[in-house]
């Protein structure tokens, strides 16, 4: 402290400065306590004022305490709509969490080999009814039609499980014939779900209407159901398919593309990914058609899918008929290829396109596709496949239609 400012304490021993100088600061502090415990002390009177206040009203209304006894209780106890409301609050939990993603990176393992999920087989239980429809999808923004154990929640199957479940109030997980890959889409995939019998049995009379209007309503908008009814004796959508038939749309002209086709058709132009150039393949149309009848027929098509290894010890497995391969020019520089087989591996059907392609474009000889159909592939040192070809990307395809042996 500055020797002037000693005055305006007066005299004294350093130790009597020191107790005035508290003396002058102190009154500050003491003011703020005040007004804390000031502050506290109404809390406190307010809380007693509200606490003597309820109980008046616990006296002066007894059905007060009744009603608060009666929302302690669980929905269940409460009344049947109460316990309505709670099972669809139970469904409507179910489904968001099996529907919402946790990720939008994509999955490889979406699309496998149906054979590889256990589930996807199950015989119909007893006191269920079986139900089936047909999905139309753009597969854009999913991560492919299956449900993957501890993958990607946005899938196309997912979408539907919500609706369906929301639709019907309970919980129902819908069976596809084929297992699209993601980014594929789909526009006549079958489908089946089963029905508890007590559910089944208190449908409306016009419930296939009524059901699949409200299913369409909660699902969005790349994403619509039809074709809505009681599936016969033994249905399964996958075991009961006679034939399934994928198109795979391209682009290969000099003129430029549609761009209103761009989610939905493969613009090959001079693509170096690929190492197909567009402008030879249109000009190689009557070559692409020779490379599609050399598909044709029960072969062995353990080439043309990225579980290469694991067909080869089972050759029997990959076994599959292609019944056609049609090319089809809808436009200028607009080829569909339309592939009818009996059942497709993982990636075949893009794996097919791809080794027509390079046939056409001449990287690859017309023989040499016999030559991958009648060996074994030819692992590395990795036990991995390396094809000679490209597998198209997943945009350009699509699953036209499933058929069955009935009108459905």
């Amino acid at each position: 402290m500055a020797p002037g400012r000693l005055a305006d304490y007066g005299s004294g021993t350093p130790w009597d400065l020191r107790s005035r100088c508290r003396a002058r600061i102190r009154p500050k502090h003491c003011r703020a306590r005040a007004v804390v415990g000031v502050e506290a002390l109404a809390r406190t009177l307010s809380l007693g004022f509200c606490i003597t206040s309820l109980g008046h009203l616990f006296v002066q209304n007894p059905d007060l305490s009744a009603t608060i006894a009666f929302a302690k209780k669980p929905p269940s106890e409460r009344s049947p709509e109460a316990r309505a409301r709670e099972l669809q609050r139970e469904v409507l939990q179910h489904a968001k969490l099996r529907s919402r993603p946790r990720s939008m990176s994509l999955s490889s393992e979406i699309g496998k080999d149906e054979e590889g999920a256990p589930e996807y087989k199950a015989p119909l239980l007893p006191g269920f009814t079986r139900c089936r429809l047909r999905v139309a999808y753009d597969g854009t923004n999913y991560c492919g039609w299956a449900r993957v154990k501890n993958g990607p929640l946005l899938t196309v199957s997912g979408m539907v499980d919500r609706a369906v479940s929301l639709a019907v109030k309970h919980n129902v997980y819908v069976q596809g014939a084929s297992r699209t890959d993601a980014g594929v889409h789909g526009r006549g995939q079958a489908a089946h779900f089963d029905l508890p019998e007590d559910a089944a049995a208190g449908r409306p009379q016009d419930w296939q209407a009524r059901w699949e209007h409200q299913i369409n309503q909660q699902l969005p908008s790349d994403v619509r159901v039809r074709a809505l009814g009681v599936a016969p004796s033994g249905f399964h959508a996958s075991i009961s398919a006679a034939g399934k038939t994928y198109a795979y749309r391209l682009h290969v002209g000099d003129n430029p593309p549609d761009p209103l086709d761009r989610f939905y058709r493969c613009c090959l132009g001079s693509n170096k990914a690929l190492g197909v150039d567009g402008r030879i393949v249109g000009e190689n149309i009557d070559r692409l058609r020779s490379a599609g009848e050399r598909f044709i027929g029960c072969k062995d098509f353990s080439c043309f899918t990225p579980d290469a290894a694991a067909y080869a010890s089972r050759t029997k497995a990959a076994v599959r008929t292609v019944r056609s391969i049609t090319v089809v020019e809808e436009g200028p520089g607009n080829l569909r290829i339309e592939v009818s087989l009996d059942g497709a591996l993982y990636r075949m059907v893009r794996n097919i396109v791809g080794c027509m392609l390079a046939v056409a474009s001449g990287r690859m000889a017309l023989d040499s596709i016999d030559e991958l159909l009648d060996n074994p592939p030819k692992l590395d040192e990795d036990h991995a496949w390396q094809p000679p070809f490209a597998c198209m990307p997943p945009e350009g395809l699509c699953l036209e239609n499933v058929y069955y042996h009935d009108d459905f």
